[in-house]
């Protein structure tokens, strides 16, 4: 195998993952990008009407991640031919190592944060406030920001 060609054949047990092709990669930053503009939006510019315009097209983009995240994790079983257990650590773990599975992984993890994301955006703008660390957070670590968040309101009267 040469350089330029990808190893798609890593055996689970050795701990060694399958490369991404270049179509996954490029799917991966594709996915990725749908995302990114609602967050900037809501972290740099959270009174701007160009954030209240993107957030209210969110469901647009949490359809489109919900068709994409469907299509992956079918390929993904039609690839593998096999069920995930998700009562069993290994064979989610396993799962997960099919490049393609990631791709609905992190899909699901996108459109989540998204959700929560904009869960925040929205009850902070209707209370008059901004919540850019709790979004920035959400945005990187996902229940970390959350948990900000809900500590936030925890210490509000």
């Amino acid at each position: 195998m040469n350089s330029t060609e990808t190893d798609q054949s890593a055996d689970p047990g050795s701990g060694a993952l399958p490369s991404l092709t270049p179509g996954h990669k490029l799917a991966f930053t594709l996915i990725n990008a749908s995302t990114v503009p609602v967050w900037l939006a809501m972290i740099l510019f959270p009174q701007a009407a160009i954030t209240r315009w993107l957030v209210g097209r969110c469901t647009v983009v949490f359809a489109g991640l919900g068709l994409t995240y469907t299509a992956l994790l079918g390929a993904s079983l039609v690839q593998s031919g096999e069920m995930i257990d998700f009562r069993d650590a290994d064979s989610v773990r396993n799962a997960l190592a099919n490049p393609t599975a990631f791709l609905a992984g992190w899909t699901h993890f996108l459109a989540f944060d998204l959700f929560v994301g904009r869960w925040i955006w929205e009850s902070n703008q209707t209370a008059g406030r901004t919540a850019r660390v709790p979004l920035l957070l959400t945005w990187w670590f996902g229940p970390i920001g959350l948990t900000t968040e809900l500590a936030r309101r925890a210490r509000r009267p």
